[in-house]
């Protein structure tokens, strides 16, 4: 679903020491008129009640922007009434219910530690301003009102934000989008995305973006407890795609109590890379021999735990950029299984008219060992076609990589 309220801690964000740039109210007053005429809920949550002292007359600062926006911008003062402090858990439900909005249709503009707990107790997307100096590192940074409206209206809007969809009991794999670069409708799109993944090149803050607003906004971020990146074919090789992936995903999973765990999967030796791969080498057995889990993983950018990591009964979502059969996204699930865990696949794009590919029966894995597999795996086809859930997500991409170009605020 898209985004249907943003609710704005005030103090660090609207103002700083009682005090606020008059470009900053004018461009916020801007985003609140804009969000009004997209239908998207726009209030103040904090648990002080702020005043804005405009030439010797003293004002709310919700009643301030509502007359000078013409939309209502209420103030939930948290901590009264019927309202909890915002660091509860729990603390949004009231105000969410009131809307008829879901936590995962909300996003949290804030920019000091009580925002942050709110954010992170509540599971809300923290979106943290730079205008002002902020107490904490949390959240996805905006430098301006107009991030935040591209944010919001470019990304958080989306309405499909899952193209391709397989839900086959422990089978569960999305992507946002095709992938082609030689049909018209998906060429621009799918060059750019290959572009970044695979030569860091393209519009690789893009892809960042949507990855956050496909993964929150469709409410996966919700039903996970451990987020992994799938490795490039070299284990010596890091790119600086996935140098800023390990950021997007840490600085994502820590808004919800979500570990980041950037080593779970191990290339240990060089696979063949499946763009350069004749037909016979693009197996099940290239992926499982030449992976496993590691057994120390560490958990965001910390050092690695004293302690084995436990996946028994837990979720992990796997990210990877391009699924063409899915072969590795399979060979990481079979990995996480055979650990105890669960594994939910995600991938930027699909490639077109290739059916995803999945081991049936999966060979026995020892998952924090390399393992050689002699036989090749037989597997299940699921078909392209028949697991697309929306044929309009390509057009809102292509769209949103226009729009997302030629942004001018205001």
């Amino acid at each position: 679903m898209p985004l249907k309220a943003v609710l704005i801690g005030p103090r660090g964000t609207v103002f700083k020491d009682n005090k606020a740039q008059t470009r900053l109210l004018d461009d916020l007053i801007q985003f609140i008129r804009r969000m009004n005429a997209l239908k998207v809920h726009v209030g103040l949550w904090s648990q002080h009640p702020v005043n804005y002292n405009e030439q010797g007359h003293l004002e709310s600062v919700e009643s301030y922007l509502s007359r000078q926006s013409g939309a209502s911008v209420p103030f939930y003062r948290a901590a009264w009434g019927n309202l909890l402090a915002r660091r509860r858990g729990g603390a949004v439900a009231p105000i969410l219910k009131g809307l008829g909005v879901e936590p995962h249709e909300t996003i949290l503009v804030g920019n000091n530690t009580e925002d942050m707990l709110a954010g992170v107790n509540n599971k809300l997307l923290l979106v943290r301003p730079e205008w002002y100096p902020g107490s904490h590192e949390y959240g996805f940074t905006v430098r301006s009102i107009g991030e935040l409206a591209q944010f919001c209206e470019l990304f958080g809007l989306r309405k499909h934000p899952i193209f391709w969809s397989v839900d086959d009991g422990n089978l569960q794999v999305r992507s946002m989008g095709p992938f082609s670069t030689r049909i018209p409708d998906f060429a621009i799109f799918g060059a750019d995305a290959r572009d970044a993944a695979k030569y860091d090149a393209g519009e690789r803050q893009f892809w960042f973006l949507m990855i956050v607003s496909s993964l929150y906004f469709s409410g996966l971020m919700q039903q996970i407890d451990f987020v992994a990146a799938f490795p490039g074919h070299n284990p010596r090789s890091i790119s600086q795609v996935r140098l800023g992936l390990d950021a997007l995903l840490t600085t994502l999973g820590k808004c919800f109590k979500k570990d980041y765990l950037p080593d779970l999967i191990v290339r240990h030796r060089l696979a063949i890379k499946s763009q350069t791969a004749s037909p016979e080498q693009k197996t099940f057995r290239n992926q499982l021999n030449t992976l496993h889990l590691n057994r120390r993983a560490r958990h965001y950018d910390r050092d690695p735990p004293k302690s084995d990591i436990r996946l028994k009964g837990k979720r992990v979502l796997v990210v990877d950029d391009i699924c063409t059969n899915g072969r590795s996204l399979d060979a990481a699930r079979a990995y996480i299984e055979a650990a105890g865990g669960t594994a939910v696949l995600f991938s930027w794009l699909k490639t077109i008219s290739r059916s995803f590919l999945h081991m049936n029966p999966v060979p026995t894995l020892a998952p924090f060992e390399a393992n050689r597999i002699a036989v090749e795996p037989r597997a299940v086809e699921y078909g392209y076609s028949a697991n697309i859930v929306s044929d309009d997500a390509p057009g809102e991409i292509d769209r949103t990589l226009a729009a997302y170009k030629r942004w001018r605020w205001p």
